[in-house]
């Protein structure tokens, strides 16, 4: 990854894309935040036009419709396979793209290996294996330099306020109650600025090198461990923890 050339990130109006936006410009590269106010990425005349003119020499494709987000129709997965389409079409030859995946892509909980199968059990987890597999078969058949990074449970600034955390803490703070679910859910928590590192280190390995790596810490906990951590360390009482007050 040159610091020659501007850097492009997608989706940078994002939790995960304003802080890689802010990663990169502290280690000293020319970054640009692809957001809504720059064009549609399912246009691909606008991305071809946008792309022409940035000429970037790497991509960190993060946009994307969250996991949590209310429309979880089947019409995801399209639009995720036409964003990603539209980048791989249009990016100059000399350009890399890094693709972020997702743990959901494996459609259960455990330790995974880039290689085990995945089995996705939701639109979203749909959506993001079918642009995995997308990545893989471009950078097979056209020798593209694609790279998918498989994102395991991303925390840490920026989250938006409904997501577990923030919630969690917004409400111990006022001693208020926390309905959850029974918190069994083991879950791999990685924190974002780990993972805007892990993203440039694998943008710098040689391009034939790793096409897939998940990015995670390998460690699982369960949504109850990380919750009763919370607590602890706010110095709120576990009991306002209600576990099993609504369905996972």
């Amino acid at each position: 990854m040159s610091a020659i050339g501007s850097l492009l990130v997608t989706g940078a109006g994002g939790f995960i894309g304003r802080r890689m936006v802010q990663s990169l410009s502290s280690a000293g590269y020319d970054v640009v935040g692809w957001t809504r106010s720059m064009g549609d990425l399912h246009d691909l005349d606008g991305v071809k036009g946008q792309l022409q003119s940035l000429k970037p020499n790497t991509i960190f494709h993060l946009a994307a419709q969250p996991a949590n987000a209310p429309d979880q129709s089947w019409a995801i997965v399209s639009r995720e396979l036409q964003m990603l389409s539209n980048l791989c079409h249009s990016m100059p030859s000399h350009c890399q793209l890094i693709y972020t995946g997702s743990m959901a892509e494996y459609g259960r909980s455990g330790q995974f290996a880039e290689d085990d199968r995945c089995a996705p059990d939701t639109p979203y987890g749909c959506a993001k294996f079918s642009g995995t597999n997308l990545a893989l078969s471009l950078r097979a058949t056209l020798a593209l330099d694609i790279r998918v990074a498989r994102l395991f449970g991303v925390y840490g600034p920026g989250e938006a306020a409904t997501r577990l955390l923030p919630s969690l803490v917004h409400r111990l703070q006022r001693s208020e109650t926390v309905a959850l679910s029974d918190g069994l859910q083991l879950r791999d928590f990685v924190h974002v600025d780990d993972v805007c590192a892990l993203l440039q280190g694998f943008a710098n390995l040689p391009g034939d090198g790793l096409s897939i790596l998940n990015i995670g810490t390998g460690v699982g906990v369960t949504v109850r461990q990380v919750c009763e951590t919370v607590a602890d360390i706010l110095g709120a009482d576990r009991a306002l923890l209600q576990f099993g007050a609504v369905e996972r």
